[in-house]
């Protein structure tokens, strides 16, 4: 880390409390000049930091911007280490992660995180539209190990969307909803969506890696674009970005490595929002309806069509009747 970077990590653990000029000199081992620089570069970068004669220098409360050492004061211990690159806007989180893939070497659970994007990408090609400073946008590269089965690719985006899932529950003590197969949705309204993508050799079965996007709506944009007005849904929350971040990320850990499938899965059936209700799909292109029955093991929606079960392994769904605005 840089200077500024170490004086706002020392910032952010003592967030709301003045330090002195001094003690930070000596906890950091660098000259008084050296920390008044580093603290008008960070004024400068929009962290909003009370300086007072005899008592020195206080991050305060309010000042929301993200951060690496605000990110990483919140994590658990087993993330402590992972590297996290910073934008403040980018064309897509999820394609800067494959440019990065492609030019050099990326450690396990690098996460690339954006203020906005300018060409946000969702399922089935379709674009995934964000707003400045009204969201955040991340990607996690993966690289598993070399047994990963490519017909359990489904359930990488299952853990993820239980993760976010589960974040929110934590953090606003709201209950999300979750629909098959990448999108959460709080009172009605799509509050995330999630893009899971697979770089593998299929002739060896090998894969190198996965990359799981991530966008979550945290404010209301002054003017919604008009197509997407009546689903957009947004978190709410004063709650600090940093620290948002963090919890998603923690979650994603432990919902990736550390849950059962069987768990997660259940975690997922209880929060779904298209279990037992009539829905829209199409499948080998043709236009289909039916009832979502269940979720398997692999993470597929079983469909019943007529008396005649149906497995949807990739996709997208729609809802038939009302269902916006509902808890």
């Amino acid at each position: 880390m840089n200077t500024k970077e170490v004086v706002l990590q020392e910032l952010e653990k003592n967030r709301g409390i003045y330090i002195s000029g001094q003690e930070l000199a000596d906890r950091l081992k660098i000259s008084r000049t050296a920390i008044w620089k580093a603290i008008n570069a960070l004024k400068s970068d929009g962290f909003i930091i009370d300086s007072q004669t005899k008592r020195g220098y206080k991050l305060d409360d309010a000042s929301d911007m993200i951060s690496v050492p605000g990110i990483k004061e919140y994590l658990i211990p087993e993330l402590k280490d992972i590297d996290i690159i910073l934008y403040d806007e980018i064309d897509s989180t999820n394609t800067e992660a494959k440019r990065l893939l492609y030019s050099g070497e990326i450690k396990n659970f690098t996460c690339l995180v954006s203020d906005y994007q300018t060409s946000g990408r969702g399922r089935t090609g379709k674009s995934f539209k964000s707003y400045k400073g009204t969201g955040i946008y991340y990607s996690i590269i993966l690289k598993p190990k070399d047994n990963f089965d490519f017909s359990y690719f489904d359930l990488v985006t299952i853990r993820s969307a239980v993760s976010v899932s589960k974040a929110i529950e934590k953090l606003l003590k709201e209950s999300p909803q979750i629909k098959w197969v990448n999108d959460i949705y709080l009172k009605g309204k799509k509050v995330c969506g999630i893009l899971s993508e697979l770089d593998a050799d299929f002739e060896s079965k090998t894969v190198s890696s996965i990359i799981v996007g991530i966008g979550i709506n945290l404010k209301y944009p002054p003017k919604l674009d008009e197509e997407i007005k009546d689903i957009f849904g947004a978190l709410n929350t004063d709650i600090l970005r940093n620290k948002i971040i963090a919890s998603l990320l923690n979650e994603f850990y432990l919902s990736y490595y550390e849950k059962e499938t069987e768990s997660i899965l259940k975690y997922y059936k209880d929060h779904s929002l298209v279990l037992g209700k009539e829905v829209f799909y199409e499948l080998n292109g043709q236009k289909k309806q039916g009832k979502a029955i269940d979720i398997n093991n692999k993470g597929n929606l079983l469909v019943n069509v007529n008396g005649k079960e149906e497995i949807l392994s990739s996709g997208e769904v729609s809802i038939k009747g009302d269902f916006l605005n509902k808890k």
